[in-house]
This record gives C-alpha cells, structure tokens and sequence, in this order.
C-alpha cells in the first residue's frame, strides 16, 4: 500500500469570514518528500459554503425521490454548484492557490482531504473538467483529539455482521439486506443477518465485541438519528448504537470495514460522527452517505464496491468505480456516498469478484507438515503476502506479531507506542514490495500456482523447524517450532525491523528475560532459561564490502544490481526469487532462448516473468511521462531501422527538460547535462 497525497485542510474563524489553510503533501517513502511544503491560505465566506452545499443536498434529494428535472437531471445541477463551490474555495486570483491547483491536477494517485470542518462536499468539487471524486481516489480524515484505537487489518473477509430495517418500517432495507447476505455469501463469506426485533442494541454489541468469531465487515441499512446529544444507528428498541455503546469494542475493534447506508449517515455536523465513530474504533473503511440513496442505487454501489474490494482494489479506487459505474443512473446515486479513511488502504487480496472462497492448504509447497496452530499461522501469512508473489522474512515476522502471546509479550516490554511504531515500519516495507495492481501478484504470473514462494530466509526456518519437531519426536511443525527457528536462523532482513524498534530477536521467545543476549545465561538475572535452541549451521558472514563485479558482463552486471534494487524495496536480501525475477525484467536473452525451447508454454512463461515488473501508467510521474511521449515522437520522426525507441532518445528527452531532478542528479555527480546530450546527439 502507497502512501496517497494528502491535502491538509485547517479551518480557521476569522471576523466575517472563515481561513483555509491548505497544503499538499505528495506521498511516498520516507525521504521522498521535499524538504519544504508549501502552504496556501485563502480567505471564504461561510454563507456561500453552505449554500452551495445545500443546493448540491437538494438535487440529490430530489434525484433520489424522482423529481429531477428532465433533460441532462441532476447531473449538470451537481456540477454547476460543485464548478462555484471550487472557484470560492480554491480563487485563482489569491496568492499561488493557482499553483495548488496544478498540482492537484497533476496528482494521480490517491488523495486523502485531511480537515477539520464538515461543511465541504470535497468529493463534488467540480474543478472545469469533472468531479473531484471521479478524478481522484478520495478518502475523508477528520482531525480531532479523540484517542483512536489502532484496528486490525484484514488480508481477507472472512466474515460480516449485516443489520437492516431494525424498526419494521424499511421494506426497502430488508430487501437490501438480503440481496447483500447473498451476495456476500455466494463468495464464501459467512453472513449473520439481525433484523427487526432480531436487532437489538444488546445483541448486535454482542455480535460486534465477539471475542471468537470478530467481524471483517459490517453493513447497516436503516435509520441514522440523533437524540440527547448522541448521533447514532437506530436499533429495534429505538436505542442509539452510537460512539459511546461502540467504545464496548476498545479491546476487539470495531470491524475493519463499515457500510452505512442510512438517513444522512455522512452528513454534516453531527451525523457525520456516525462515521467517524466508526474510525475512533478501529474501523480502516467507512462508507457513508450525504443523504438519502434509491434504494436499486444504493444496492448496486454496495454490489459495485464490494466486489472491487474483494478483488484486491484499494478502498479509494473501489470507492470512485463504484462512482463511475452508477453515474448514468437518474437517481444520482453515485454521488452520496462518501468514504472516511485512508483511500489508499484495502485487503492485501481476496477472491475474484464472483467466485467463491475456498482457502487452499496453506502448506502447499512445503514437505512440512504443520500442526493445526501453524496451518492458522501460514494461511495469515500467505494472504498478506498474496499480491508480492512469495512470502519474505518480513512477512513471517508479521504474522508471527499477530499471535495474540508474542504480541502480547512484546508489547509489555516495549510498550503500546513503540508496538504501533513497530507495526507501522513492518507495514511500510510490505507496501513498498507491491501492491494489488503492481503487477507481481498472481494475476501476473509470479509463480503463485503452487501457493506463494518462499524466500531464502524463509526456507531455512522452515527447515530448521522440521528439525526441532523430529527431535521431539513429532511430525508436524507448531507455530512454537517456527518462532525458535526463525530466531535460530537470525530472522533475516526482518530482525532489522526489530532491532529499529529496540527489540530484541529473542524477545518473540517465552521467558526471554528483559537482554536477549543474555536471557538464560548463568548471572543473567532470569530464573528461567530460554528453551534450547537447534542453530542450523550459520553462513560465512559476507562482509559489507562492495561485491566484485569486474569478472560480470554488462549485461549480467545489470541483472544484479536490479536484483539489489528490488530486494531494498522488500526490506529483504537478494535471494533466488529476486535474481531471477531480475532477469525476467532485464529481458535476459540467454533466459529467453532457454525458455522458448519448451515450445509454446516456455514462451508464454518467459512473457509471464518478462512484464511482471512492467510499470502501470499510474508509477510514472507526469514528466517521465511527457519524457516517454518525446522519445517516442523523436524516434517515430527518425524512422529508426529498429523501429524501437533507444536509450538515447529516453536520456536525450530527460536531459532536455531543464527542470528536472534526473538533469540535476547529473550535476551533482559532475556531469554537464548540456556536454552530454550534444555527445548523445551525434550518437543518436
């Protein structure tokens, strides 16, 4: 998972008028930032704000009961309060707003509107060309002071709470309600359905705070109302399932993902917190509406982001399909729902829309056998790891945090802060590795067929496992034998992780003692030893010297430095995988003509492994881009007799554009960008 670029929105009084203050961070790894953001502030009147507001809240009121007027309906109405609302809030004529405005164009991935007001319909913005929530994958975060509970994340839905019509006066409910269970169902996930008198507070707490069977999802189809003070879901007694009955979950969480189709259930003021109690509790996806959806609209958006989050979209992306998908439709449905959270968060994969869910062995390309505890373990492991292609160190050192005894023991010793900080670098190099769309995962060919690849690192514990098991007489593997190999083995590039947060590799053991050096050594304080400890014989140690490379062709050379680059990015070392994946990705000749001899299943494979790495459109920024095209009319003009554009022409077309940051890397490394591209012109 990317980091989205985030717009930062604070909102402040100011005599008659309000102040915006905004600022746009661009996301992505650490480092990546410029040293200095920009802000723009910009003076609004409040009145106009919420006029153009409420007029957009009408046309979709009235879109929604069928009153639209004939002719292009709601949409041009949406768009013309939409098209004033961005004028006032983003004035071409105030300061540099103009730049921000370019540079929201120029965004491409997804952004996140940070705030601390509710008034704006952010996703209706209308910019001259289309919606903002059409252009982007947007997602809502407001800022508070409330303490937040940090949630789980999913690597699947497993299972979904789904309540509706809790008064008997919703037909329209309880018919959305079924359609959803069934649909949910036919993809193998297990569905309890409350309605009516079945929907009491007490029982859908009940259901929610479950200890042993927790929800992934929770879909509620009903009234929003507010009383005494508290905003809430109306449940059969009349009672409010609002953020003080939720604070129930504090421990459990409040299911990953929310759907709230109700009366105004993302609306303004105070109803708005319905969602947002939501996310205080854990919650990484909430979808809620601004007013009241048909009800065939609001089914269909349901249907349509379902199934892009279950195929593996993130939950922005899923958010705006659905958008495009209904915006055709009369009743304006597309343009209600709202989504609260990080836009660029999701499930790292789930089944394919439409097919069920059958969870193969999760020991499919091990001769291992594990024990039942272990299988628990692998099948966390290799959903999370699904879209990368194989499972790393870093991925084994994720689950093994997700046993509830590892996790506990370590969060005792480091403490609930440095525990979340932990989770969040673990959580930064896995979305770095690759994401639903990268084009490394199963649908790319990565070699999934068999199950996900294990790396080096992971093999060996696995094998060190298998010893320790033996020695006990035992032929299956528990999820105690992986803990003391992985640790035996040195943890890979994941102890790294660890040692980032002050964490000791031998801490995932029992009674490690407060020194993991030292825990279970005479005078080293702890009454209790550390089990033994099976070491596999350890590898020479490689040293930190630069690796020979005199003795490699160019070709070869390239091969693995690649290899270098992309075991960096997975926060692992270069093992097989990667170098071979490298090698599909430098289009090494001597591995295509190796393939090809296999006949036609050896030519697709090598395609297969070829374009796994292949960049999306969405990788590239907007000057690589205009780099790309001007190679590619420089080469058409010149008829090359390859036919193909060359490095030349790249290199040429990226020194040419004198603001870039690659014609400043050439500077810095001593290198005059004018004195090469004269030199690249005679070549080219």
């Amino acid at each position: 998972m990317s980091e989205p670029d985030t717009l930062n929105v604070r909102v402040t009084a100011q005599g008659m008028t309000v102040r915006y203050e905004y600022d746009l961070r661009v996301g992505g790894s650490a480092g990546d930032s410029p040293p200095l953001d920009m802000e723009y502030t910009v003076e609004v009147d409040p009145g106009l704000v919420r006029g153009c507001r409420t007029r957009i809240d009408q046309a979709l009121t009235k879109a929604a009961a069928g009153e639209s007027d004939p002719g292009p309906g709601p949409a041009k109405e949406l768009a013309k309060w939409g098209r004033l609302l961005h004028e006032h809030l983003f004035p071409r004529v105030q300061g540099s707003v103009a730049e921000l405005v370019t540079r929201l164009h120029a965004s491409s991935g997804p952004l996140l509107v940070r705030t601390n007001e509710q008034e704006v319909p952010w996703e209706l913005l209308h910019d001259g060309t289309d919606f903002l929530g059409l252009e982007h994958d947007l997602g809502r975060r407001l800022m508070g002071k409330r303490p937040v509970v940090g949630g789980r994340g999913i690597s699947r839905v497993r299972r979904a709470l789904i309540v509706g019509d809790t008064l008997g006066d919703l037909p329209s409910a309880r018919e959305e309600v079924a359609k959803v269970a069934a649909w949910l169902g036919d993809r193998g996930i297990a569905c309890t359905v409350l309605l009516g008198q079945e929907a009491t507070l007490l029982d859908v707490v009940t259901e929610l705070a479950s200890e042993d069977t927790p929800y992934d999802l929770f879909h509620f189809c009903g009234h929003v109302a507010t009383g005494s003070g508290t905003t809430g879901l109306m449940m059969h007694d009349r009672q409010l399932l609002g953020e003080v009955v939720l604070q129930t979950l504090s421990s459990r969480g409040a299911p990953p993902v929310a759907f709230i189709n109700g009366c105004a259930s993302a609306g303004e003021g105070e109803v708005a917190n319905m969602c947002m109690s939501f996310m205080v509790l854990g919650a990484k996806t909430v979808v809620g509406t601004r007013t009241d959806v048909a009800d065939e609209g609001a089914w269909e958006f349901a249907a349509e982001f379902y199934g892009q989050l279950l195929a593996g979209k993130p939950a922005g992306a899923a958010v705006r399909a659905a958008r495009t998908a209904l915006r055709d439709r009369p009743d304006a449905a597309w343009a209600s729902f709202i989504l609260y959270g990080d836009p660029a968060a999701g499930i790292a994969r789930n089944v394919t829309a439409g097919s069920p869910q059958h969870p193969g062995p999760p020991d499919d390309d091990l001769t291992t056998a594990l024990a039942p505890d272990a299988q628990r373990l692998m099948r966390r492991v290799r959903a999370a790891s699904a879209d990368r292609g194989g499972v790393a160190s870093v991925d084994l050192l994720q689950g093994l945090l997700g046993e509830a005894d590892i996790r506990q023991r370590i969060e005792e010793s480091i403490g609930a802060d440095v525990m979340e900080a932990l989770d969040q670098v673990i959580r930064q190099v896995l979305s770095r590795s690759s994401g639903p769309d990268s084009g490394t995962g199963s649908g790319s060919g990565s070699g999934t067929a068999r199950g996900s690849i294990l790396s080096d690192t992971v093999n060996r514990v696995f094998a060190d496992a298998a010893t320790r098991a033996a020695a006990d007489g035992r032929n299956a593997v528990t999820t105690a034998d992986i803990t003391e190999a992985f640790v035996a083995v040195g943890g890979g590039v994941a102890s790294r992780l660890l040692e980032l947060c002050g964490v000791p590799l031998a801490r995932l053991l029992p009674d490690s003692g407060t020194d993991s050096a030292t825990a279970g050594e005479p005078g080293s304080g702890t009454d209790t030893p550390v089990k033994d400890i099976v070491v596999l014989p350890a590898p020479t140690p490689n040293g930190d010297e630069r690796l020979p490379m005199d003795d490699l062709s160019r070709s070869a050379m390239g091969i693995v430095r690649l290899a270098n680059l992309l075991a960096d990015t997975r926060g692992e070392v270069i093992g097989t995988y990667t170098l071979l994946l490298a090698f599909g990705a430098m289009g090494s000749e001597v591995l295509r003509r190796g393939m090809h001899e296999q006949g036609t299943p050896g030519e697709l494979a090598y395609r297969q492994l070829s374009g796994m790495l292949t960049p999306r459109r969405r990788d590239l920024s907007p000057r690589v881009h205009d780099v790309l095209d001007r190679a590619r009319r420089h080469s058409a003009a010149g008829r090359t007799s390859a036919g193909r554009v060359g490095e030349a022409a790249i290199l040429l077309a990226l020194l040419q554009d004198e603001e870039s940051s690659g014609r400043e890397l050439m500077r810095r490394i001593g290198v005059d960008p004018d004195l090469l591209i004269q030199s690249l012109g005679r070549t080219h």
